[in-house]
């Protein structure tokens, strides 16, 4: 075994552990654990530090982005708390960028599956109509002092479970990152030529 290819191993092995559990929980009772989450954010770190110096570097900056990206969302009304620490574990464990890819991914997957679900529901209009105006009120607020933000409110939001989206985003930028191989270059067509 390559010298810190353990550390590697670990880390990965960690990461689906995580998120697969994570999604499960999040399908069947609408929560991601704290018990879960905070001691995994913890180890990515711990990890990092036994890899040195660039590697905590990098688990530090990812923690910090995967945080402040899906804590904003979160204010918004967005997201739910657990999604939250669950991107941040996924930034502690694996870095930055990955945490960049992993959260893009995460948020077309979760796309795909709310314009399926309000679809499905029939409330797409009205779903778009909210989004607009949630959207919009943010920096209208910014330009206009005393009106205030609009937020979403829960009671009349319908909850996909963004913890299976985390799981599928993140598995998708580990097929980038660890097997170089990119969904984007089968769309293009640059894998398709030898």
């Amino acid at each position: 075994m390559i010298p810190g290819q353990g550390l590697e191993i670990s880390r990965d092995v960690l990461l689906y552990g995580v998120v697969g559990v994570c999604a499960i929980t999040d399908i069947l009772y609408g929560k991601i654990y704290n018990k879960i989450t905070y001691p995994v954010i913890l180890l990515g770190v711990i990890l990092s530090m036994l890899a040195g110096f660039m590697a905590l570097k990098s688990s530090l900056v990812g923690l910090l982005v995967g945080f402040l990206l899906y804590f904003l969302v979160f204010m918004m009304g967005g997201f739910g708390g657990g999604d939250v620490k669950l991107m941040t574990a996924v930034g502690a464990l694996m870095g930055y960028p990955f945490v960049l890819y992993a959260s893009f991914y995460s948020a077309l997957i979760g796309g795909i599956m709310s314009i399926a679900a309000v679809i499905w529901k029939g409330k797409f209009l009205r779903t778009l109509r909210n989004v607009f105006s949630v959207f919009f009120s943010y920096p209208l607020s910014l330009m206009f002092p005393g009106m205030e933000p609009i937020s979403l409110n829960p009671e009349n939001s319908m909850r996909i479970p963004f913890g299976f989206a985390i799981c599928i985003g993140t598995l998708w930028a580990v097929l980038e990152f660890h097997f170089q191989v990119s969904v984007f270059d089968y769309i293009n067509g640059s894998r398709l030529i030898p």
